[in-house]
């Protein structure tokens, strides 16, 4: 019983929409660029990658460290499992969280949807032993970052500055 209880407080599942009013074109090339994403994502510090392999490959790979209002930063690889060109894409997480991520792009009334998909569970000892009473405060983070990144990539994609 006691790896399965905490395996269920150190579990995380997270479902976003963003909805940015631009061609799915250009949304798709903002999400591929992960390695311009601190520029305009609040609480993402870095991105980078140090393969040869060109943006939306699978098995590309990406180095990220995410800092946000809790006074703990994430560092994360995320390597590209999965890319239909201009609608999906997932990935692995391996790192301070692990796991799987996937977003999925498509047209809409107001522009372009992106519908996000995380599930991941806490890899750092720390993290997963103090889930149970600080998972509320995890989650809390993680939709404020989310929420930045929605804000930062909407300002972002009406500059026209995605490459």
């Amino acid at each position: 019983m006691g790896v399965a209880w905490l395996d269920r407080w150190r579990s995380y599942r997270f479902e976003e929409e963003w909805v940015v009013e631009a061609p799915v074109k250009t949304v798709w090339d903002g999400m591929l660029h992960v390695e311009a994403w601190p520029g305009w994502w609040q609480g993402l510090e870095s991105s980078e990658s140090s393969d040869a392999l060109p943006p939306g490959m699978a098995g590309k790979q990406y180095t990220t460290r995410w800092k946000g209002a809790l006074p703990y930063g994430l560092d994360i690889r995320a390597v590209l499992r999965e890319v239909t060109d201009q609608a999906y894409i997932s990935a692995d997480i391996h790192g301070d969280i692990e796991g799987h991520c996937s977003c999925c792009i498509e047209k809409s009334r107001r522009g372009t949807r992106g519908q996000f998909s995380l599930q991941v569970r806490t890899a750092r000892p720390w993290m997963s032993l103090l889930s149970p009473f600080l998972k509320s405060y995890f989650t809390e983070n993680h939709k404020r970052l989310m929420a930045e990144g929605m804000r930062g990539f909407s300002r972002y994609v009406s500059e026209g500055v995605v490459p």
